[in-house]
């Protein structure tokens, strides 16, 4: 059956149509539950969790993707399953050393199901079962919102509450997986090959250091507020940037559909056509989204996630001309990763870093939230800028 492109992508804008709106309700009930220092803390929480989760990728991610036909599911996994494990274990004891609230376990086991998962995630991807893909990202969100209700009425009303939610809906989901796809992985066919491991991880770690990169360009005005002001006012920054990267689910889902047909695609004037279009798409569907978003009245903010929230609506304006632009390089940049052009993803990310680190160091300080929202602004906007000259001169020589 052919890969069918907008068929998919209307199916993965409504998946992740409902994952916003599940993740936007786990987001409400966090902040009403525990606060903005709750918020907080599970805001740094999920964040280290993130970075750790960059590294797992490098065995979980886009190789698995783009060698899934090529090596095979089963020594894939043996391979993936053995970096989960030592990259879990490190993260963990580096945070267990930092971290003030004993939560190293809940980091451990969470770190090691959403590595299984992001495998089972990208062999989806890599072999166009998108709805398989569909499926699992919206059970994620929908399990730990319930769980958390359940944990939080009936065993634990603090904020451990959430990390009980996680663990038990990622397990479950694991072992769905594991069983719906038993017949694809071999016992026997699960050995260490250095060869196939090598090939993978230098392409993961050219594709996640880019990720890596973009991580801190996302994330590091998150440890900047944290040391300069504390965790409730990274609870009330993560939850403008979490409603603005929400806007960017039209963006990374016509992406990710995109970056699996051109996985297959030869032709090289098809593969920028849909770019092309794909680009144009996210750009007019993000743009009428940010109008909407910033009509709307900063009260509704505060009835919705509580008083201490009353700066939420001046974060997603600040952020909004970096939203925009991060939605169209999106596309682009899933286009290179396809095309196996990883080098330029490094180069803008590193460039991001850069700016993300020098604006945090002169103006978080002075402008607080402010000063962080500025910082994020300005980094996506030039990482974008970054993407799009690229693309176009590797179009022209193309030509």
């Amino acid at each position: 059956m052919a890969f069918d492109v907008k068929k998919n992508i209307i199916m993965t804008i409504a998946s992740k149509s409902a994952i916003l709106i599940l993740n936007f309700l786990v987001l409400v009930l966090t902040t009403r539950l525990w606060g903005a220092e709750g918020r907080g803390v599970i805001a740094m929480f999920m964040a280290d969790i993130s970075l750790l989760a960059i590294i797992a990728n490098i065995f979980t991610g886009s190789s698995v993707s783009y060698y899934l036909k090529r090596t095979g599911c089963s020594r894939l996994l043996a391979i993936a399953l053995l970096w989960i494990t030592i990259s879990s274990i490190v993260g963990a004891l580096i945070f267990h050393y930092f971290e003030k609230e004993n939560l190293a376990l809940f980091f451990f086991i969470i770190s090691v199901f959403l590595g299984i998962l992001a495998f089972f995630n990208s062999s989806y991807v890599g072999t166009q079962r998108i709805k398989q893909y569909n499926l699992l990202t919206i059970l994620q969100p929908l399990m730990l919102l319930i769980f958390m209700i359940l944990f939080y009425y009936f065993w634990d009303s603090s904020y451990r509450a959430f990390f009980y939610a996680q663990v038990l809906s990622l397990v479950i989901l694991t072992i769905g997986c594991l069983c719906l796809d038993k017949n694809r992985y071999s016992l026997t066919d699960m050995k260490f090959m250095v060869p196939v491991a090598f090939r993978s991880f230098k392409f993961g770690l050219q594709t996640e250091l880019s990720n890596f990169l973009q991580f801190f360009n996302y994330r590091l005005s998150f440890y900047f507020l944290t040391y300069y002001i504390g965790n409730a006012s990274v609870g009330v920054f993560s939850i403008g940037v979490t409603i603005a990267e929400a806007i960017w689910i039209v963006s990374r889902s016509i992406s990710m559909v995109q970056y699996s047909r051109l996985l297959s695609e030869k032709n090289e004037i098809e593969a920028r056509k849909g770019t092309n279009e794909v680009a144009k798409y996210s750009f007019i569907i993000t743009l009428l989204i940010l109008f909407v978003v910033n009509l709307l009245p900063g009260e509704l903010y505060t009835f919705i996630f509580g008083s201490e929230f009353i700066d939420v609506k001046r974060i997603l304006l600040i952020l909004s001309p970096g939203v925009l632009l991060i939605a169209v390089s999106n596309v682009f940049g899933h286009y290179f990763s396809a095309m196996g052009k990883l080098r330029i993803l490094v180069v803008k990310s590193l460039v991001g870093v850069l700016v993300t680190l020098l604006l945090s160091i002169v103006i978080i300080k002075r402008m607080h939230i402010d000063g962080a929202s500025l910082v994020n602004m300005s980094s996506n906007v030039v990482t974008s800028l970054i993407l799009f000259v690229a693309y176009w001169r590797y179009g022209k020589k193309e030509k």
